[in-house]
């Protein structure tokens, strides 16, 4: 660019300075209020803010430093530059350690007070650069405000204390205390409007009671003051302004050096006093002692209960196992006896059917045996039947007779005789005709 060309711009500026500041500071009010925007919206405007604030104040203390070193110290802009940046990062450098420090031990430490040195130097130097007194004192408080801003969002309430810390002997507020001025603690206005009572009829009392009686005049006018403070006082303040002047008037003996029997008693008293600690040392010792051992049986007790319940807990079981295995075991017997009685009767089944099978082959037999000796029977009887004839013997007898044989061949004649209801003898009569194959007439027949 050229000269011409700059002085055109320069006059340009010159003629438009009011649009141009106007639009500088929309620029900015439209950028601060974006900003405040964003802060409102993350819910922590305090912490935008005071970014915000550290880099205005940073701004100012870098524009003092400028100042001072372009036109105070008359140096080049190179220079001015390292000048504009040397003490802000060096003070944003001290900030950064003393955060990390106060968050891993507690306490900013030598970074903290870094913070503040650079920022009393900055603060002077920007000072300078000031045309009068009241510029001076803002360059010189602006650094300084920075750091205090800092330094609050840090410590908060406080920091902890080193170990080796030291404090100051006098500080404005125990020069407050010492000349009356302030009182340490925390007091409300009736606290120290009753404390004023008190003090005032304590130090009339005792005036009244510590002057002789030949300044009599004296003495009528702190009765008279006495009763003046008295109209305006309780019971309480009275009892407190006693207790104070007793305190006044026993001062001297309380403070009087003991004497040697004064401090053997004193002895004495301690010595008992600290036997009678030591007993009460021994029964409480005793008593900590008596209420373990109690504790202790008390757990052996409850050890004692829960063994026990254990061991019913276990006998219950084997009780219902047991139960169960004798409900299993009748169970499994039931289950065998009918099992055998099942084959007992399949058994008794099969029996039944071989004696039928052999009540049939005896009948077979006994069929192919008649069959053999009917050419020997007379085909005639009285009733018509085939069977043969036994003298004095019925037919029907007969065949009787012969059916109980058919039926049990292996019955005795007495039995056949019972089933029948006929003799032995008949009996007798019919088998033998039935065994010789032919019946009594046959042999006279045959002849």
């Amino acid at each position: 660019m050229t000269g011409l060309d700059a002085g055109v711009v320069a006059a340009w500026g010159r003629d438009h300075a009011p649009a141009l500041v106007v639009g500088g500071l929309a620029v900015c009010v439209t950028l601060l209020a974006w900003l405040v925007w964003r802060a409102v919206r993350s819910g922590r405007p305090d912490g935008w803010l005071a970014r915000l604030s550290f880099l205005v104040g940073f701004a100012w203390s870098g524009e003092a430093m400028w100042e001072v070193a372009t036109q105070k110290l008359r140096l080049s802009p190179v220079f001015a530059g390292f000048g504009f940046f040397l003490f802000e990062a060096m003070m944003a450098t001290a900030m950064i350690r003393a955060e990390r420090a106060h968050a891993e031990r507690g306490r900013a430490g030598r970074h903290g007070r870094a913070v503040w040195l650079i920022a009393v130097v900055a603060g002077l130097i920007a000072a300078m650069a000031g045309d009068s007194a009241v510029e001076m004192g803002l360059r010189l408080a602006v650094p300084l405000l920075v750091a205090h801003q800092w330094w609050v969002g840090l410590a908060g309430d406080g920091v902890a204390r080193p170990a080796d810390a030291i404090s100051w002997t006098w500080t404005p507020r125990r020069v407050l205390v010492a000349v009356g001025l302030a009182r340490p603690g925390v007091t409300d206005l009736s606290t120290v409007d009753r404390e004023r009572q008190v003090r005032a009829v304590a130090k009339v009392a005792h005036r009244l009671h510590s002057t002789s009686w030949r300044w009599r005049w004296r003495r009528g006018w702190c009765q008279m003051r006495l009763r003046s403070l008295a109209m305006r006082a309780d019971d309480a303040v009275l009892d407190a302004a006693r207790a104070r002047v007793e305190r006044v008037w026993r001062a001297a003996e309380r403070t009087r050096p003991a004497t040697p029997a004064e401090l053997e008693a004193v002895a004495s008293a301690r010595a008992d006093a600290e036997a009678a600690r030591a007993e009460a040392e021994r029964a409480r010792s005793e008593t900590e002692l008596a209420l373990a051992e109690a504790a202790r049986s008390r757990e052996d007790a409850d050890h004692a209960r829960a063994e026990a319940v254990r061991v019913c807990a276990e006998a219950e079981a084997a009780r219902v196992e047991a139960h169960r295995a004798g409900a299993e075991a009748l169970a499994v017997a039931q289950a065998e006896a009918e099992a055998l009685a099942a084959e007992a009767e399949h058994a008794r089944a099969e029996a039944t059917g071989t004696k039928a099978d052999l009540d049939t082959v005896r009948a077979e037999l006994a069929s192919r045996r008649r069959s053999s000796t009917a050419g020997s029977r007379v085909p005639v009887s009285d009733d018509g039947d085939s069977v043969p004839r036994v003298p004095r013997v019925g037919s029907a007898t007969v065949r009787a007779v012969l059916d109980a044989r058919q039926a049990e061949p292996s019955a005795t004649q007495k039995e056949i005789a019972a089933r029948v209801q006929v003799s032995d003898r008949t009996v007798r009569a019919v088998l033998a005709a039935v065994g010789n194959g032919r019946g009594p007439d046959s042999g006279s027949s045959a002849a």
